[in-house]
């Protein structure tokens, strides 16, 4: 009876997403493509909380800050010329 369901999220996340997830990165440079890519678990949690209703802890939701924090800090270049 999980048929379907294991054909589909086969299909959806091996035939799709890496096709889309190549045609994005084509037309991105390499600094989004990372920082979209490493913000993969944030967009997961939020994507759980408003498609299926689930809530987060306060420390979950900490987390998910502190992992997007630290994505963007590591892309500045605080050495670059003004």
């Amino acid at each position: 009876s999980a048929g379907i369901s294991l054909l589909y999220a086969g299909v959806m996340s091996s035939g799709v997403a890496y096709t889309l997830q190549v045609v994005g990165q084509k037309y991105s440079g390499p600094t989004e493509s990372a920082i979209i890519f490493s913000l993969e678990s944030v967009f997961c949690a939020v994507g759980c909380m408003l498609i299926l209703g689930e809530t987060m802890s306060l420390t979950a939701i900490l987390g998910c800050l502190m992992i997007f924090a630290g994505i963007i800090l590591s892309q500045i270049d605080f050495k670059a010329k003004k």
